[in-house]
């Protein structure tokens, strides 16, 4: 089976956790070593041991054979019951009894560092080879105020609380590394599914998509990873449609061109070039048509590759209107048409003033294009604390509710219509809007149809 390796990341950093928390526990146990249970029990020991020689021998010190006799069977059943060794001495060192033939050499002991118990009772300890050794000493007066000091020496196999600690630890890796295999496989089946999902889109397959679960961080990272998987679709099948539309938006001029070519020649060989220069104006007009498409699918193209614009600028909205409805006042009059305003005086700070002209510049030119003669126009302007709306209305006809949306779509055109132009211009005014963290949007009113645009308010 093969080892994944977050599984192995996983392991290895629990074990790094196990192995400094081991540290810590054995840290704290070398530096409470006099507040340890082992100090404590020989302590309680060496306090029985105190205890029961007192009882023996009364609270009066007679001589040192008559202590000696009455300890010694004591201090030998003492021994076998604590296992351990025990002797009295006596206030120069001299030994009063022991529970074996010859006491053992302390000096080793005495002169490292010692713990002191709650009964003032001084505990050593020592390793050598495989054992630990344990020695207790306690000095206390008899009534009479004759001192006795009490010795036990324990002697056992080395198995502390450190080796205990290390054991232990052996045991939570070895569970660790069972328990975690079912933990890491849970965590890595989202990641390899997002990895298929991932392979796959880039084999062309844009519909991929990982299923949601918890929320947690792989699921914020499938959630992302949906997020862009539709974000790529939009592009790319945005692209594919405005390659497909520039193609039959080129390919109609061109069919055109190409007809009026065929008969020119047709006029030359025939030696009859009576209306060749009708021909020629015509195909004249249709390259000139031809360049303002490509120029405006450009500037189009150039919205969606656009990531962070600059806005920075400052615009006057009144005044734009104004200025462009006095640009359209040619067509309103020509045309009988009704315009009437409710301008708000309103400065857009943090804006590119050149792409709110051209979101302007289009629902205006649209309304005026799509106006009938004696039709109406209304223009307002007004706000609120956070957002600029700019409505305009006229009189043609409402459009389907499902029509709505679909005006804003790359060279959309209205059905009934023969009035030239490339498609491009709500298109790319709504992209604008958006890039301005604004919206565009059509709806149908009592006066007729109705674009409205509306833009976040920047304090300057």
């Amino acid at each position: 089976m093969k080892i994944s390796r977050i599984y192995l990341k996983i392991f290895l950093a629990f074990m790094l956790v196990l192995v400094v928390s081991e540290l810590i526990v054995i840290g704290v146990i070398k530096s409470l070593w006099a507040q340890s249970p082992r100090v404590n029990h020989m302590e309680r020991q060496i306090m029985t041991v105190k205890n029961l020689a007192e009882l023996e021998l009364g609270s009066t010190h007679i001589s040192a054979e008559h202590e000696k006799k009455v300890l010694t069977p004591l201090l030998k059943t003492l021994a076998k019951s604590l296992q351990a060794e025990v002797w009295i001495t006596g206030p120069y060192g001299e030994v009063v009894a022991s529970s074996s033939i010859q006491v053992p050499d302390m000096k080793e002991y005495v002169a490292g560092e010692a713990a002191k118990s709650h009964e003032g009772a001084y505990v050593y300890k020592k390793k050598h080879g495989s054992l630990k050794s344990v020695y207790g000493v306690y000095t206390a007066d008899l009534p009479k105020g004759y001192p006795f000091t009490y010795h036990l020496f324990l002697t056992f196999p080395k198995f502390n609380e450190e080796i205990w600690f290390l054991r232990a630890q052996a045991l939570l890796t070895i569970l660790a590394a069972i328990f975690l295999i079912p933990v890491a496989r849970r965590m890595i089946k989202p990641i390899n599914k997002l990895t298929d999902s991932a392979s796959k889109m880039g084999q062309g397959d844009l519909k991929q998509r990982v299923e949601i679960k918890g929320k947690d961080e792989i699921a914020k990272l499938g959630k992302t990873f949906n997020h862009m998987a539709e974000s790529l679709e939009k592009i790319i099948k945005s692209s594919r449609e405005l390659t497909a539309n520039v193609s039959h938006e080129l390919r109609s001029p061109l069919t055109r061109m190409r007809i009026s070519l065929e008969m020119v020649k047709e006029k030359i060989e025939s030696g009859n070039t009576k209306g060749c220069d009708t021909f020629i104006i015509g195909m004249q007009a249709e390259i000139t048509h031809m360049d303002e498409l490509i120029g405006k699918i450009i500037e189009f193209s150039k919205l969606d590759m656009q990531k962070n614009p600059a806005l920075t600028e400052t615009a006057d909205l009144k005044g734009l209107i104004s200025d462009l409805l006095a640009q359209y006042e040619h067509i309103a009059s020509h045309n009988k048409m009704t315009v009437s305003t409710d301008l708000e005086e309103l400065r857009l700070s943090g804006c590119n003033r050149n792409g709110i002209k051209i979101i302007l510049d289009n629902i205006l030119g649209n309304a005026f294009k799509y106006t009938e003669q004696h039709g109406k126009i209304s223009v307002k302007l007004s706000s609120d604390k956070k957002t600029a709306k700019i409505e305009v209305t006229n009189s043609h006809a409402p459009l389907p509710e499902d029509g709505l949306e679909e005006i804003f779509n790359p060279f959309h055109r209205l059905k009934g219509h023969e009035i030239p132009g490339s498609g491009l211009g709500l298109a790319a005014a709504q992209k604008i809007a958006q890039i301005h963290g604004g919206l565009l949007k059509a709806e149908n009113s009592e006066e007729g149809f109705r674009i409205v645009v509306e833009l976040p308010l920047i304090s300057a």
